[in-house]
């Protein structure tokens, strides 16, 4: 399998085996050198995040009440840009929401 898309897999797994119940959302970008660093309490699209850290490839990992989302994306060494999402979200979260979707107001007097 190709490393981009085997390194969104294992984020992904490791974000769905938390059980934390925290919601978040944070970047992790590999650097040319293969460091990697973390951008974290504050949303970043993977473009961003890319070009911040001059970056080889770049992860963002949200974790919401209705699931978790891994975005990548990596310039590939033959020059071409490949992207992925992998997602699994909890559609009856969706379906049966505890807040309305709609607002009632009382008549102008």
């Amino acid at each position: 399998m190709d490393t981009f898309l085997d390194n969104a897999q294992r984020i992904f797994d490791v974000a769905r085996a938390d059980d934390s119940n925290t919601f978040d959302e944070f970047a992790i970008v590999v650097r040319p050198d293969g460091g990697l660093h973390f951008i974290m309490g504050t949303p970043v699209s993977v473009e961003g995040a890319s070009a911040y850290a001059g970056a080889q490839s770049t992860y963002r990992v949200t974790r919401s009440p209705n699931g978790v989302r891994v975005e990548g994306k990596t310039f590939g060494s033959d020059g071409f840009l490949q992207h992925c999402s992998v997602e699994r979200r909890d559609v009856r979260a969706e379906l049966f929401r505890d807040r309305p979707l709609y607002l009632t107001a009382s008549p102008a007097s």
